[in-house]
């Protein structure tokens, strides 16, 4: 999707939370709200001075593909509908192709 992570590198990267800039032009409080008003996903807020500035995705415990595909398609709809451009269903696409 062309997203930045918070904490690029993998090995001090969370096993539980990934961190996500926004894009240029997209407010993180309008990309929570859309994916729990649209798709009965809630992300968490970034903490004290990354309130506002990073979005939060857990992944903790059980994780199915479906839940993979759900949250990567819900994100990838959340960002078109916020006027985002990018290739749509790119992303998901990827995800599935790497399940396989």
């Amino acid at each position: 999707m062309g997203l930045k992570l918070f904490v690029e590198d993998d090995s001090i990267a969370s096993n539980a939370i990934t961190s996500i800039l926004p894009p240029d032009g997209v407010s993180v409080p309008d990309i929570r709200k859309t994916l729990n008003k649209d798709f009965d996903i809630v992300v968490a807020n970034g903490q004290n001075q990354l309130q506002d500035k990073i979005f939060r995705m857990g992944h903790l415990g059980f994780v199915s593909e479906r839940d993979l595909i759900t949250a990567i398609g819900s994100l990838e709809m959340t960002l078109a509908k916020l006027g985002y451009k990018s290739p749509k269903g790119e992303a998901t696409t990827a995800a599935i192709k790497a399940l396989i």
